[in-house]
């Protein structure tokens, strides 16, 4: 199992930049940037999964590039003025450029079906407050000593990083987050990634999580369904919402959420 790897924005925009320094040098830098998987979107709305020296900024967007994916509609090269590290790029020859959303990091953690759980995903919990044997990453889970058969708090939540904090992710609460390594038991039920506007360029992962963290506030039964169909963009036509009405809708399960 790979060792968990913490990053934030900041910290992959770095590690973007040092790839693209390290190009000139001829070195390999795949044991650098491998372990960092990043999560987006894609403009048909799939998710796409890379590790950091796929993608690039440009005028603060997202790109992610490759010599493999087959693709109607791309941008190369010639599409873009480069300059300074990005001119590094110019060293691979006839790369497909796609735009795309950040959509999360790979956490380390995985639920307990062995689905990789990303930043923006939403999860049902169970965890304890304090562990006194804590999760160390993949489909390990944390212990208590001498534990109590319906000991541990469930609830539903997204995951994020917190604040400054690189020690772990969270899951967000209206009170406090909790770290993921005191996870005893986790399965991803959506994402946060639902009503986005076809014109978007960014989504504030932050920002909807704190939104779940307050669900008395919200219809949850619709949240459910649309947290299950996401990735997607608002419907802007009449016919778009006819065939999203036809779709089959998801497996609905009641997933009891708790209130302060």
């Amino acid at each position: 199992m790979k060792a968990k790897v913490m990053c934030s924005n900041a910290d992959f925009q770095e590690n973007v930049e040092q790839f693209l320094d390290d190009l000139l040098m001829d070195v390999d830098t795949d044991h650098y940037f491998d372990e960092i998987e990043v999560r987006f979107i894609k403009s048909d709305c799939t998710f796409g999964y890379a590790s950091v020296d796929s993608l690039f900024f440009y005028r603060d967007l997202l790109f992610f590039w490759t010599q493999d994916e087959k693709a109607e509609h791309y941008l190369t090269l010639d599409d873009f003025k480069l300059t300074g590290r990005l001119q590094n790029l110019e060293v691979f020859k006839d790369i497909k450029i796609f735009p795309v959303i950040f959509a999360g990091f790979y956490t380390g953690y995985r639920d307990d079906k062995g689905k990789k759980i990303y930043t923006g995903d939403v999860v049902k919990a169970t965890m304890f407050m304090e562990a006194d044997i804590p999760s160390n990453g993949g489909m390990s889970r944390a212990k208590i000593v001498n534990e109590r058969p319906y000991s541990g708090y469930t609830t539903i939540a997204g995951v994020n990083s917190f604040g400054h904090r690189n020690d772990d992710y969270y899951y967000i609460l209206d009170q406090c987050p909790v770290p993921m390594r005191n996870t005893k038991k986790v399965k991803v039920i959506g994402n946060v990634f639902y009503d986005l506007d076809p014109d978007e360029l960014t989504v504030n992962i932050g920002e909807r999580c704190a939104m779940l963290a307050f669900p008395y506030k919200i219809n949850l039964r619709n949240l459910h369904i649309k947290m299950a169909h996401a990735p997607y963009f608002i419907c802007k036509t009449w016919q778009d919402k006819a065939l999203k009405f036809l779709r089959d809708e998801p497996c609905y399960e009641d997933l009891p959420i708790h209130l302060p």
